[in-house]
């Protein structure tokens, strides 16, 4: 089968997946730039969603600035993100487009190279501009005169007074904290976003970056087989994420996402099996 039908074929078994990733038709509260020659689409809910999860539950609730600055953040980390995966899309021959919805970003693209060897590179730029990022904020803390330091380890052991920070299983962030809440607040939204963020967004769980990597490199050497591994691996994935999620994050956004993530790679792997020939 050549690869542009299995693509099609692909596309047409990936739904809810398929609808999932689909852009939002255009409105007229679209608001539309160009990034580096790149044409950029944020839609309504993008701001909307974005704003709903700043949103702290607790009678102290939200302050209206660390709600904005939240959004702020947000916006241009997932922007970050997308323009990764574009620049290297142009690399590879194609005119990428970018939007920014309700459930995160898309780096579109219909005529770039479809190789395994340059979609695996694409998918990995969005990630790792994020984390690009979020190296250049804490180089210019440092040089500003706080310290900061990432480490892998049990606890973190680090000489940094009054520390902040956070930790993705072992995985410490840790910075000497600013003078205010507010710039406080907005060092740690934005290097969460961009360093837990993106190595989440790594794990093997389609559509996610890592499991497009993952589909791409188990279709290498056998296309079929490769695609129903590859949704095994990608539904068992998103049904730890969504337990860790309710039960070891308590957050209920996080075990909602993965759970909708697992049932909808579960239909796509039942359709893709009942349609094998």
């Amino acid at each position: 089968m050549g690869s542009v039908a299995f693509c099609n074929l692909w596309s047409a078994l990936a739904n809810p997946l398929y609808m999932f990733l689909t852009e939002p038709p255009p409105s007229q509260g679209d608001l539309r730039f160009r990034v580096f020659g790149f044409p950029v689409r944020v839609h309504p809910f993008f701001w909307l969603v974005t704003g709903i999860m700043g949103l702290r539950s607790g009678g102290e609730g939200t302050a209206p600035a660390e709600l904005l600055t939240w959004v702020g953040v947000v916006f241009v980390s997932i922007l970050v993100h997308e323009l990764g995966h574009a620049v290297m899309q142009r690399r590879y021959g194609g005119h990428p487009w970018i939007t920014l919805y309700g459930l995160g970003g898309l780096a579109s693209c219909d005529d770039c190279d479809r190789s395994s060897y340059s979609q695996i590179i694409i998918s990995l730029a969005g990630p790792i501009a994020g984390f690009l990022l979020a190296g250049v904020l804490m180089a210019a803390m440092s040089l500003a005169g706080h310290q900061t330091a990432i480490q892998w380890a049990e606890r973190p052991d680090v000489a940094i007074p009054d520390p902040s920070g956070f930790a993705l299983y072992r995985l410490w962030v840790i910075w000497e904290q600013l003078p205010t809440p507010l710039a406080n607040s907005i060092v740690f939204d934005a290097l969460f976003v961009n360093i837990a963020w993106g190595i989440i967004n790594l794990l093997p769980i389609y559509p996610l970056d890592g499991g497009r990597v993952s589909r791409e490199l188990l279709t290498l050497k056998n296309p079929r087989n490769g695609i129903v591994l590859s949704l095994q691996i990608s539904a068992i994935v998103a049904i730890l994420m969504a337990i860790v999620g309710a039960v070891v994050w308590q957050s209920l956004y996080t075990a909602i996402m993965f759970g909708y993530l697992a049932y909808s790679n579960y239909q796509t792997l039942q359709a893709y099996q009942s349609n094998r020939w």
